[in-house]
């Protein structure tokens, strides 16, 4: 199969995960901390299963630290990123998740000394203005002011450009399927430490039947991200990365048509604003993002 057919099959697949995120935070598991310890928990498994398979190596102390710590921020920003969730359409938050790109240019100057072009310096703005422009709300007296959704994402996208470059640096020296098994296991970790919080132990006591009863819809949730994934890392191999990310930054599209879809369709799963100017100004902006990524990838 052409490589496009994958690079296009991760963007649906996350968009689609995101919707279930959006359903199961409204009417299932609401406490967005406990569901982010399920999660972390459910990944664990797969870093278990990635080091049975390819053989678990030593890889040092230091860079079992990075890449376990890198393993805890990929968890730990679902809890921003579901706080967001909660209050807004998944059309207007997974858009945001493209300043994951902005903070990673920037941290990898800072700490890989890696250099910016005027060109992406260019697109970067573009992005966080659109950003901006896709969040703001007007109050009384006509004032536009940030959605406090922005800033939960702001926080979300920070910890995952932050992962990235964790990974690569751990990943110069150490084989890409050894990195993931021990990035798995490390987001198992950040769950963990999550269960130890008395608060979420009691509450998933209190929560265990709507989980027991969501669990056909978890490990489904758990299964597209995991198709995203491997549909990405395909991709990657056939193609140049540019190439596979500028395709992956349709994403926002794709998830503010299915919104559109699931809220005609399926009003009663997901419910998402599709007032005509509400609709404009989410594609404007997201149009805007794009060509703002098309500046920093090409």
């Amino acid at each position: 199969m052409p490589w496009y057919i994958f690079a296009v099959a991760t963007p649906t697949f996350y968009s689609l995960s995101n919707f279930i995120d959006k359903f199961l935070l409204e009417k299932k598991i609401k406490n967005p901390i406990l569901m982010t310890a399920i999660s972390g928990i459910a990944s664990s498994f797969i870093g278990v299963l990635i080091g049975l398979v390819t053989g678990f190596k030593n890889i040092g102390i230091n860079q079992t630290i990075l890449i376990i710590f890198a393993g805890i921020l990929l968890i730990f920003y679902l809890l921003p990123y579901f706080e967001a969730l909660k209050i807004e359409d998944a059309s207007r938050i997974v858009p945001l998740f493209q300043f994951i790109p902005v903070f990673t240019l920037i941290l990898s100057s800072v700490f890989l000394k890696e250099t910016l072009t005027n060109r992406q310096i260019i697109g970067l703005v573009l992005v966080v203005v659109s950003g901006i422009l896709l969040s703001v709300k007007k109050i009384e007296g006509g004032i536009l002011k940030p959605r406090k959704s922005l800033w939960f994402m702001l926080l979300a996208s920070l910890m995952y450009g932050a992962v990235g470059i964790l990974f690569r640096l751990v990943v110069k020296d150490v084989d890409f399927w050894t990195a993931l098994s021990y990035e798995y296991m490390g987001i198992g970790v950040g769950g963990a430490m999550l269960f130890l919080l008395p608060g979420i132990r009691k509450r998933f006591k209190k929560d265990i039947k709507p989980i027991k009863d969501s669990s056909g819809v978890i490990i489904l949730n758990n299964g597209l991200a995991i198709v995203a994934q491997v549909s990405e890392s395909y991709a990657i191999s056939l193609v140049a990365v540019p190439l596979v990310n500028i395709i992956g930054s349709i994403q926002p599209l794709i998830t503010l048509v299915e919104g559109i879809l699931l809220t005609l369709w399926f009003p009663h799963l997901i419910k998402e604003d599709i007032r005509k100017l509400v609709v404009i100004h989410k594609l404007i902006s997201i149009l805007l993002i794009f060509i703002g990524l098309y500046l920093v990838y090409f």
